[in-house]
């Protein structure tokens, strides 16, 4: 697949609807979370379907702290953190 009709799948897939591997991972992560809210005891939280995504979605990006991307990975690689 070429790096155009990558990024035109992702471009559908923002448009319309999931493509059905995401598809696949929502409706089994509602009934899982359907399951485990029906047996859990009564002192147990409940749990959201987001808990069992199995593809979840990128952390928060770091907060602003003046660095490119570039630099920020260097920083990592020294042992800075």
């Amino acid at each position: 697949m070429t790096v155009r009709e990558l990024r035109d799948w992702v471009r559908f897939e923002n448009r319309h609807q999931p493509l059905p591997d995401r598809m696949f991972d929502v409706h089994h992560a509602v009934l899982d979370s359907l399951v485990v809210n029906l047996v859990r005891s009564a002192d147990a939280p409940p749990v959201a379907a987001a808990d069992f995504f199995v593809a979840r979605q990128p952390a928060q990006p770091p907060p602003d702290d003046g660095l490119t991307e570039v630099e920020r990975q260097m920083r990592a690689w020294r042992g800075g953190g």
